[in-house]
């Protein structure tokens, strides 16, 4: 399925025990809203349950853009595989979907009203340059977020 908001899935084969990833990523995982001192090391904020994780890396300021992990650990004979969803945090794809759909009613409504087609025109190229946006940006801040986790789990 082809979605507007940007999103990235990827399945993770890894031949390590799945007690043994979850603890990695217990370990290398802050609750806390704020880094304290004597969390200066950890990589990721978030919680880690049994078979389920959702993290962010952890930054030093804010970043809309900034992917949320959200996976899920599945043992196998073998090792472990680990399905992981990156996807924009909530609040910014509510934002994100809120102002598409205002703008696009806007633009049909303005259009209605003048009789001018370029209304129209104008709010989609307005929509499709917000996305292209952030779909940049997602993809910019997907790639530190990606190998952060790679190396922690590998």
């Amino acid at each position: 399925m082809i979605s507007l908001l940007p999103a990235y899935h990827e399945t993770i084969v890894l031949p390590r025990p799945a007690d043994e990833i979850y603890q990695t990523l217990a370990v290398a995982t802050s609750n806390k809203p704020f880094i304290q001192p004597d969390e200066q090391k950890l990589l990721f904020n978030g919680w880690v349950k049994e078979e389920r994780f959702r993290l962010s890396l952890r930054v030093h300021r804010a970043n809309n853009y900034l992917p949320l992990v959200i996976g899920q650990i599945e043992p196998t004979s073998s090792g472990s595989i680990l399905f992981i969803d990156y996807k924009l945090f909530p609040t910014t794809r509510l934002l994100l979907t809120l102002w598409t759909l205002l703008l696009m009613l806007g633009s049909v409504f303005s259009a209605y009203q003048t009789k001018n087609i370029l209304y129209l025109a104008g709010g989609a190229g307005i929509i499709i340059l917000i996305h292209t946006i952030v779909w940049s940006n997602f993809k910019i801040q997907l790639k530190p977020t990606r190998e952060a986790f790679h190396r922690l789990v590998s």
